[in-house]
């Protein structure tokens, strides 16, 4: 499918990740994703990612931020358990 890549758009990569696009050549898209500047061939940009609405991609930034925040409080309550003397359970 035949898409004209603007920069300032938005679109979403295979892992879910929201990226905005700074430029694009006639072989390579320039992105920000997760605040880090990445580059993609055009072939993998045109398989790989979708494009989204800006509303739809702060939603999903943000719901990413959650998650990753919600895994950091359980990783810092697993930590304060171990180190009080509080014993885990075994699985087997």
């Amino acid at each position: 499918m035949f898409r004209i890549i603007f920069p300032n758009t938005w679109y979403v990569d295979h892992h879910g990740a929201p990226c905005k696009i700074l430029r694009s050549t006639h072989n390579k898209v320039h992105y920000i994703r997760k605040g880090r500047t990445c580059i993609a061939s055009m072939f993998r940009f045109n398989h790989d990612f979708e494009p989204v609405n800006k509303a739809d991609a702060d939603r999903i930034a943000e719901e990413i931020e959650t998650a990753e925040h919600i895994k950091k409080l359980r990783d810092m309550r697993s930590k304060s358990r171990g180190n009080h003397g509080i014993i885990q359970p075994h699985t087997r």
